[in-house]
């Protein structure tokens, strides 16, 4: 694989806790270690509503933090005398009782870092014990019927990188513009991708004033999520030269902080008669493929994730820390960066290696 040299020719990084949740006790009546031990489920809710999240997100993790409330009622247990091991035998007892849907890999997830996030919670209210949240997801508790994480080998990763490289090198000797704009956009919508780790909808939602083409870098920071993307090295000349097309194109309405980075094709389909069509989350998919596909990667492999994936991979051969993990990539938590490079060493092992 290409070094990720442009990954680390600055040695900030944004100074974080290694939980992303509220560390400071509120002064909200059921926020207390008290009211967790004996009334979890209360507590939960109030302690979730605040949260900066979708309300649809919120019922679902109440229910679910409801539903192992139960469990544990059941089991005679309270939150202080949770193990890891307990968090095991809930996620295997989910679905089993009548009218229970079994859980997907995903839930069982969801389960573990909520448990994860509620433990960091508790110690910031006093709690001396483990997280056994935390403890459960360093043992892959609730990832054992989830597809492991997906990296393009290094031979597949130099390939794609080459893809980029030959097929820009001869648009530009070709002197093709305008007429080939779609060309262009699907080379910086891979690079975005491999180069600097975007998911799907950072992509469809990217506005030219995230980008920082100086220090090379997007800016998708949040409140509570600091995501400065790196760009690395290969990336950067598909990205600038389908900017610079759409300056051309698009002139002073180019300069705009706000307009979309990437535009759909507006010839064809229902988004003829639009002024400001972007492209949907499935178009990113085709068009993501279809150069994948062009540089000779298919199956399982090709797929936006496993771009992000790799990023993720250049990052880490390349000494990237578990701080720099966390801001380029817009983790959550140190937990995440850990688990991330779990994968890629699992991924990087001779098959006689590999576990699960």
């Amino acid at each position: 694989m290409e070094p990720a040299d442009t990954a680390h020719r600055t040695t900030y990084a944004i100074k974080r806790k290694h939980s992303q949740v509220d560390a400071t006790p509120t002064p909200d009546l059921f926020d207390s270690l008290e009211r967790w031990l004996s009334t979890p489920e209360l507590a939960y809710a109030s302690w979730l509503h605040p949260q900066p999240l979708r309300v649809s997100t919120k019922t679902v993790y109440t229910a679910m933090f409801g539903r192992f409330c139960q469990w544990l009622s059941a089991q005679g247990r309270r939150l202080d005398q949770l193990e890891a091991d307990d968090i095991r035998r809930f996620l295997d007892s989910a679905g089993s009782a009548p009218r229970q849907r079994a859980q997907s890999g995903r839930q069982r997830q969801q389960y573990v870092r909520q448990l994860e996030r509620v433990f960091a919670h508790l110690g910031a209210l006093g709690y001396g014990g483990n997280n056994v949240g935390r403890m459960a997801g360093l043992e892959r508790v609730g990832q054992g019927d989830d597809q492991p994480g997906r990296f393009l080998t290094s031979a597949e990763c130099e390939a794609l990188i080459a893809r980029l490289k030959t097929r820009l090198a001869d648009l530009e000797r070709e002197r093709k513009g305008a007429e080939a704009w779609i060309e262009y956009r699907d080379l910086a919508l891979v690079a975005v991708m491999l180069g600097a780790g975007l998911k799907v909808r950072d992509v469809v939602g990217l506005t030219l004033n995230c980008i920082n083409r100086g220090e090379e870098r997007i800016e998708l920071s949040r409140p509570g999520c600091a995501h400065r993307a790196r760009i690395l090295a290969f990336a950067v000349s598909p990205i600038q030269a389908w900017l610079a097309l759409q300056d051309q194109i698009h002139g002073n309405a180019a300069a705009s902080p706000m307009r979309k980075v990437f535009e759909a094709d507006r010839s064809v389909g229902f988004g003829r008669l639009s002024k400001q069509v972007t492209l949907s989350a499935s178009s990113v998919h085709r068009r993501t493929q279809k150069l994948l596909e062009e540089a000779g990667i298919t199956g399982e492999r090709a797929c936006a994730q496993t771009l992000r994936n790799t990023y993720a991979g250049l990052l880490i051969e390349g000494g990237a820390s578990d701080e720099q993990l966390i801001d380029y990539l817009g983790l959550q938590a140190s937990i995440s960066a850990q688990r991330l490079r779990a994968s890629f060493a699992r991924a990087k092992a001779p098959p006689a290696q590999r576990q699960g």
